[in-house]
């Protein structure tokens, strides 16, 4: 994955004959500015929403582009035995460029938001 260049590291250089030159990078270093924001609050009994918010913005590259990392969870205490949870987990990165097939072949179309979502029951018993 890294010498294919894949989640925004340098990828791997080949000569004209397709020999390896150098290989793609593993990790990626930034240098910039972060914010981050965290609330949680009990809005009725037993019900927690927690708000997680962080913007980043690289100085070397791009300043002004910002990424994004919000998270949104609702914990619910059912009784003693039973809990749930109910998440949105959001994630947008100008770095990360997304990949599409268009007629058989594998085009960058560039970023896109990345969204995930869960729900989760759990049951807590003590021995």
């Amino acid at each position: 994955m890294a010498d294919l260049g894949s989640f925004g590291v340098s990828k791997a250089i080949f000569d004209e004959e397709g020999n390896l030159l150098r290989r793609g990078r593993k990790s990626r270093t930034e240098f910039g500015l972060l914010f981050t924001s965290y609330w949680k609050k009990e809005f009725y009994k037993n019900m927690f929403f927690e708000n997680r918010l962080s913007l980043y913005s690289d100085y070397i590259n791009k300043f002004g582009n910002i990424d994004v990392d919000w998270q949104l969870n609702v914990d619910l205490v059912v009784n003693q035995y039973f809990k749930a949870n109910v998440g949105i987990h959001l994630i947008y990165d100008d770095d990360i460029k997304a990949k599409e097939e268009i007629a058989g072949e594998q085009v960058i179309v560039g970023p896109k938001i990345q969204l995930k979502q869960a729900l989760g029951i759990g049951v807590t018993y003590a021995f």
